[in-house]
């Protein structure tokens, strides 16, 4: 089972929150991608530049710890309006979300901050938060 967490604090970020329910919700109806969130290690950062929103995920001994703000050194960082963010998590697969994301950075809409070293923790983070 899945251990995903919010930090002291952390519940006072909807952004936070509402990842942290939305990873939840992907792996119990997902139980496969399980092995990919066991995997995961390392930091992620996102943050939504219009509203000032921002969270770090934590991810290591299988494990997510979800923080308000930005905690630590992150190893990935996204950067983007706040309905960018959202459209990050509500692709439909990985395949068109890597399309989706790459036409956003290609536009300027969508900054990504750590490749191409944290390109696995994004995939695997993308499978995970996959609709489908």
């Amino acid at each position: 089972m899945a251990a995903i967490e919010l930090a002291p604090g952390a519940s006072k970020n909807p952004l936070a929150v509402q990842m942290a329910a939305l990873m939840g919700e992907r792996l119990e109806t997902h139980p496969e991608r399980c092995g990919s969130f066991e995997r995961l290690g390392g930091r992620v950062a996102i943050v939504a530049q219009d509203t000032g929103a921002c969270l770090t995920m934590r991810f290591s001994d299988r494990r997510a710890v979800f923080f308000d703000g930005i905690v630590g050194i992150p190893d990935l960082t996204l950067r983007g309006p706040s309905a960018l963010v959202q459209s990050i998590t509500s692709a439909q697969g990985t395949g068109l979300r890597a399309r989706e994301m790459a036409s956003q950075v290609r536009r300027g809409q969508l900054q990504i901050h750590g490749l191409p070293g944290g390109f696995g923790l994004l995939t695997r983070l993308s499978l995970i938060l996959a609709i489908d």
